[in-house]
């Protein structure tokens, strides 16, 4: 069962939160820093580890189509336009992603981004097309 695109979008808020700390947690669990000094902000802080590096771009990348998924996904919402398949395969795709970032599977890396974005023109055409078949009916 595919939750509805509301439930979808606070899933994506959460994993936002989550993608913000991961570089810092992974960088903690490797030994690469101890939490005091993450938390002390010491000027001269050791060099991240290589899968915390990848998670922080795993991170900026995700900040990339985010907006267009909340763009889409409030339009779609707001003009009460069923597009929550769409819109939770985008999801899993960002996390199918995240993790071959971090773990450097780089064909599934980009499958996922390039079915996630796929995923977005689906979306968007939904849009479009129950758009265009109810927008003359209040006339």
């Amino acid at each position: 069962m595919i939750p509805d695109t509301l439930f979808t979008v606070f899933l994506s808020i959460g994993y936002f939160i989550l993608l913000l700390y991961i570089p810092n947690i992974i960088w903690i669990l490797e030994g690469g820093i101890n939490p005091y000094d993450l938390l002390k902000g010491q000027k001269r802080s050791p060099k991240r580890t290589l899968k915390a590096k990848l998670a922080s771009l795993a991170f900026e990348n995700y900040k990339e189509t985010y907006p267009i998924f909340l763009s889409l996904s409030v339009l779609g919402i707001t003009m009460g336009i069923p597009i929550h398949s769409a819109a939770f395969i985008w999801l899993i795709l960002r996390f199918i992603h995240t993790f071959s970032y971090v773990f450097e599977w780089n064909w599934t890396r980009t499958l996922s981004w390039y079915s996630s974005l796929l995923c977005l023109c689906w979306m968007s055409f939904e849009i479009i097309r129950l758009n265009r078949l109810t927008m003359f009916t209040h006339f």
